[in-house]
């Protein structure tokens, strides 16, 4: 059994760097790090009782004895439509392309003492993939999007008293980029006999930067108990390459030359709050909130080491955001758990600066899960459906958005998690 557990832990620890997923937290955050957490609609910072709080709070794992790991795979499946309105009014609906992407977890827990624990983690906390048809008409702006992010997060947590419990960390995130976009070759060459021609751009990227977590958990009593997770903003310097189709030759024009490329991406930082009641030991509640810096977010520019190029700018000014979350699991029998949760969060997209790459107005998010144990080992099952209210683009400035509303935007999530303790 045990090798069986260490098997499935480093096939997911290979898995983590390929996969990565759409974006399930407003702006590009995600919060799917473990199927129990996606039942709960995220209510695991004041519980943290399994392995993935390493992700949900560090300083939770003080209350897992011994060792143990957990692994587990998320899918999300979105969908959604939008309506453009072009410079000579003729209107268009395309339907964003479906796709099902994914996010593998990984933990592992150890107890050294009675008063230190340790534990490292592999989860994702920022993705995004949206894609559209090769022709639609905002090809300008975008027609695919993959941002992948993989942390590797070790944690030391220390139980101060029976009561307290805080927690430090080291965050190391690997991220990758792949945009596809056409430009105009007359914008791009500054000849207006090329304008309407199109070419398509590929730009890919990549970058490892570091980060920190600080996190407290407090138990009030056998029902009473709260945590406080703080995550640092992460700042990317993302190096790349641009690579034009040249598709469409133009009779006397050189074909557009490809170019190295950097930027800047900045990710923000993240709290999160939660207080849990648990008033028998077979039932509990949690209420719980997450505040995302997102006005660091304030541009994603690209700049082009070719000169014939220059930079390419994309302000977004984001607002910071909140989500408010509740949750409720009941052990239904000894080998069987049933959970439940709902989670609201705020947009933090300007009108002015809003674009097809996350096409969102704030988030509503149902869910439920069933969890099974038997031994030393673990299974939790969870779905979630995703509702994206409805997003203006009238007043959005931004290159290459046309007039109109993105609409019908949802997301299905499903996810398993198998934990074993050694």
């Amino acid at each position: 059994m045990k090798r069986i557990a260490s098997l499935l832990l480093a096939a997911c620890l290979l898995a983590a760097p390929q996969l990565t997923g759409k974006a399930q937290a407003e702006g590009f955050a995600l919060s799917d790090f473990g199927a129990r957490g996606t039942a709960l609609a995220g209510g695991m910072v004041a519980r943290a009782d399994d392995p993935s709080a390493v992700a949900w709070n560090p300083a939770g794992i003080t209350q897992l004895p011994g060792t143990q790991i957990m692994v587990g795979m998320t899918a999300i499946q979105p969908s959604g439509t939008v309506d453009t309105v072009d410079r000579f009014g003729i209107g268009r609906s395309t339907d964003v392309d479906k796709h099902t992407w994914a996010n593998p977890h990984a933990y592992l827990t150890h107890q050294f003492s009675d008063n230190l624990w340790g534990g490292i983690g592999i989860f994702s906390r920022f993705g995004l993939g949206n894609s559209y048809p090769t022709n639609w008409p905002g090809r300008e702006n975008l027609k695919y999007v993959s941002l992948k992010t993989v942390s590797l997060n070790p944690n030391l947590a220390f139980k101060i008293n029976d009561n307290l419990s805080l927690a430090v960390g080291l965050e190391f995130m690997y991220a990758t980029m792949l945009m596809k976009k056409d430009g105009d070759l007359g914008k791009m060459t500054g000849s207006p006999l090329l304008s309407g021609r199109y070419d398509q751009q590929m730009l890919t990227g990549s970058s490892i930067a570091p980060g920190f977590n600080l996190a407290a958990h407090y138990k009030f009593n056998d029902e009473w108990a709260a945590g406080l997770t703080y995550r640092s903003r992460v700042k990317q310097a993302v190096r790349g390459h641009v690579e034009f189709e040249n598709k469409n030759p133009v009779p006397g024009l050189v074909n557009l030359p490809n170019s190295d490329l950097h930027g800047n991406l900045n990710l923000p930082d993240t709290i999160s709050f939660g207080v849990m009641w648990k008033p028998m030991e077979t039932l509990s509640f949690e209420a719980g909130a997450v505040y995302t810096v997102w006005s660091n977010y304030r541009s994603l520019n690209i700049h082009m080491d070719n000169p014939q190029y220059g930079t390419a700018y994309s302000p977004k000014n984001w607002r910071d955001t909140w989500g408010f979350n509740v949750s409720a699991e009941y052990k239904a029998l000894d080998w069987l758990t049933l959970r439940g949760g709902y989670v609201f969060e705020t947009s933090p997209m300007k009108d002015s600066t809003c674009d097809y790459m996350t096409p969102s107005n704030g988030r509503h998010r149902i869910t439920a899960g069933v969890g099974f144990n038997w031994d030393q080992w673990t299974v939790d099952l969870a779905y979630g459906y995703l509702i994206i209210k409805e997003l203006s683009y009238d007043k959005s400035t931004a290159d290459g958005v046309l007039k109109g509303r993105s609409h019908n935007g949802s997301s299905h999530i499903a996810a398993v998690s198998v934990g074993y303790k050694f």
